[in-house]
């Protein structure tokens, strides 16, 4: 709670005669998880190994997706840091990277069966509120715009926290729905899937499974009754700085934009993954910030490679979230990280803290206001002390010595994309920037070469 907050608090208090209890904020907590990517052929085959892999550590290593020690291990430190909390954000690609002809149906229910049992064994009652990600589907990413088995075989293992029958057909129309937390709050978990440009199927579509519809009818009704909405998914809408493009195709991104910004006044927090890498986007309306959306890290530790580039190296992570349970509002987020050398080195699970948002960023909270602010110290000229920390924990504290250096077109891209979330917005940004460089110009050619192969599909 700020200081003025907590002025106010006291005054009313005292006004009242109110015991003190009563007037500190009901704060709650919950996990978010995503990307565990099992690859159920590591130190066998390695279908998802990205270079030879000579000597395979027990808890995986940088260039493929998560043996099951890690799976295991992830969702135990999760019970082991806090075992007691409102609900787990489980934001999907659970299946490993690797050719469909690899995987079948059976394969990748069986997979999100595994470990949905994982994390129902650990947390027992707990919710967790799960969506899908790109890999889930089989064949990889093609997820139709209606009913399918996988969406119903799903359902099956998921029916415990999506009780409701009309958010079940939801489900079963286009792997979406929506509940309420046991304090109040609204989660639209999303099948932002529809979206990625790697569908082939849905690319030509206005509103596949018609859940934009859906999304503003709800978010309308939650304007009315004075809800607050925590919107997640897998797929993120905005831009990718390694890429300059959106994941999304275009007119979904820019739908989905729209309607975050027209409803942000009842959305408290948006929490999506895919991108394996610690990232957040900003939204403002004649610049004000209005809503953060932010992009946890993932279990598994693998890297892309494609023949332009080579994807960082990144510890396997899960993040913690505290808010307050009577308005939503975001007050403060725990990531930690596995050591992966480390843990493998020693044959056991090196697990710790990473950062601590409000008191390493030295920010008040979660909020747009806070995250603005933040926004501008990390935009400072030059390596901001803010910079070089999110340049670290973008990539989950890998070793000083694998690092990558961010040079200027680098530090561009990553300045545009925190607040720029369309095309055109961003093309304007990156622009700017080169009329004020004469560096940028052959640096930024690549960048644009490499988005010319495709986006690398997480």
């Amino acid at each position: 709670m700020d200081v003025k907050n907590r002025t106010r608090c006291v005054v009313v208090c005292l006004l009242f005669v109110t015991p003190w209890t009563f007037c500190v904020a009901d704060e709650g907590w919950f996990w978010h998880v995503t990307d565990f990517h099992y690859d159920f052929s590591y130190a066998d085959l390695d279908f998802s190994c990205n270079d030879d892999v000579t000597n395979h550590g027990k808890f995986g290593d940088y260039w493929c997706d998560a043996p099951w020690q890690l799976v295991q291990s992830s969702v135990k430190a999760m019970k082991n840091f806090k075992a007691e909390v409102d609900f787990i954000l489980w934001t999907g690609d659970n299946v490993l990277h690797t050719a469909d002809e690899h995987l079948s149906l059976d394969i990748n229910d069986g997979i999100l069966s595994n470990i949905t049992t994982l994390l129902v064994q650990e947390f027992d009652s707990t919710p967790i509120y799960a969506t899908f990600g790109n890999h889930d589907y089989f064949p990889d990413a093609q997820f139709p715009p209606n009913n399918n088995e996988l969406y119903n075989r799903t359902l099956d293992n998921w029916v415990t926290w999506i009780t409701d029958e009309e958010e079940k057909k939801n489900f079963l129309r286009g792997g979406y729905y929506s509940v309420m937390t046991n304090h109040g709050i609204r989660i639209l978990a999303l099948n932002t899937n529809l979206y990625y440009t790697s569908d082939k199927i849905t690319g030509n579509l206005t509103d596949p499974a018609g859940q934009f519809a859906w999304m503003e009818s709800l978010l309308t009704n939650s304007t009315v009754n004075n809800e607050k909405v925590l919107i997640t998914g897998h797929v993120p809408p905005g831009i990718v700085d390694t890429m300059s493009k959106p994941w999304m195709y275009q007119h979904f991104n820019d739908k989905m934009n729209e309607i975050i910004l027209k409803y942000s006044d009842v959305i408290i927090g948006l929490h999506f993954g895919h991108e394996h890498m610690d990232n957040f986007r900003l939204y403002t309306k004649s610049g004000t910030p209005v809503a953060v959306l932010f992009c946890a890290p993932s279990v598994t530790p693998w890297r892309y490679k494609i023949p332009t580039s080579t994807g960082a190296p990144h510890n396997p992570a899960i993040r913690l979230v505290q808010y307050d349970r009577q308005t939503g509002r975001h007050l403060n987020m725990i990531t930690y990280y596995m050591d992966l050398p480390a843990s493998n080195a020693q044959g056991r699970a090196i697990w710790a803290q990473e950062y601590n948002a409000t008191r390493d960023y030295a920010i008040d909270d979660l909020s747009p206001h806070s995250f603005k602010k933040l926004v501008d110290r990390i935009s400072a000229s030059g390596a901001s002390t803010e910079f070089n920390k999110y340049w670290k924990w973008r990539v989950v504290n890998v070793q000083d010595e694998m690092l990558d250096e961010c040079n200027e077109a680098c530090n561009t891209n990553i300045i545009c994309q925190f607040s720029h979330l369309d095309q055109t917005s961003y093309d304007a940004c990156v622009l700017d920037a080169v009329g004020t460089s004469t560096c940028l110009v052959s640096n930024l050619a690549v960048v644009l070469i490499s988005a010319l192969f495709g986006l690398v599909s997480y």
